[in-house]
């Protein structure tokens, strides 16, 4: 009976760990699209100087009056040679208060200009300030820029999922932190950020395609 409890233990803990790793490429996978896309329709103007971009597909945001946002995505960062780190993955979670009532599923690019605007994620604070504003009526396309923060914009792209109306709808106060399980599982093992952010490990095939997308 041990021996059969020992096989279901390894078989279930064998199945989480490719399931993981299924989960982690297909986010990087879908990050790769975002950004493909997203930079066929920007100004190159707009990607000068960036250092770094945060990358969130399907943002949920939903509420009344006030509204809270949550996702899951990749961050990746230029590291001190000039080439972009290895990915980390992030949670994100916002919360905003207006006229605004409703349901949306949104894709966020998030880019970021200077050291300044993510160091607080390796800090161990987790913590980002934004204030991207932007109409969301139903099904309309969306976009925003930042407000206060010149070393930081947000893009909005809709997503089509969208319920009633978001008019004024803002990722005023967000925090994004990293997902060490999520990291450590697309990474296949534990890496200290120094390693990820030198990217001095082994690039998979997904990491390196996201790299190309980047050198812009």
């Amino acid at each position: 009976m041990r021996s059969i409890c020992k096989i279901f233990f390894a078989v279930s803990l064998l199945f989480g760990v490719l399931n993981a790793d299924v989960t982690q490429n297909q986010m990087v996978k879908n990050a790769i699209n975002i950004m493909s896309g997203f930079l066929q329709n920007v100004d190159s103007q707009k990607l000068k100087d960036v250092k770094g971009v945060i990358v969130i597909p399907d943002l949920v945001k939903s509420g009344i009056g006030l509204a809270l946002s949550n996702g899951k995505g990749v961050f990746i960062a230029k590291n001190d040679d000039g080439g972009w780190s290895s990915p980390f993955f992030i949670d994100y979670h916002g919360v905003s208060a207006g006229i605004q009532a409703g349901y949306s599923s949104t894709d966020v690019v998030i880019l970021l200009r200077n050291s300044r605007a993510y160091k607080k994620i390796f800090e161990g604070d987790d913590t980002i300030s934004l204030k991207a504003t932007a109409a969301i009526i139903n099904k309309g396309e969306s976009a925003a820029t930042t407000t206060n923060l010149p070393e930081i914009s947000a893009y909005i792209s809709e997503r089509g999922k969208s319920a009633g109306a978001f008019v004024g709808a803002s990722l005023d106060i967000a925090r994004v932190s990293i997902n060490r399980q999520d990291t450590n599982d697309y990474y296949d093992r534990m890496y200290d950020y120094q390693d990820l952010y030198s990217n001095s490990i082994k690039n998979s095939k997904y990491t390196t395609k996201l790299h190309e997308i980047l050198n812009f």
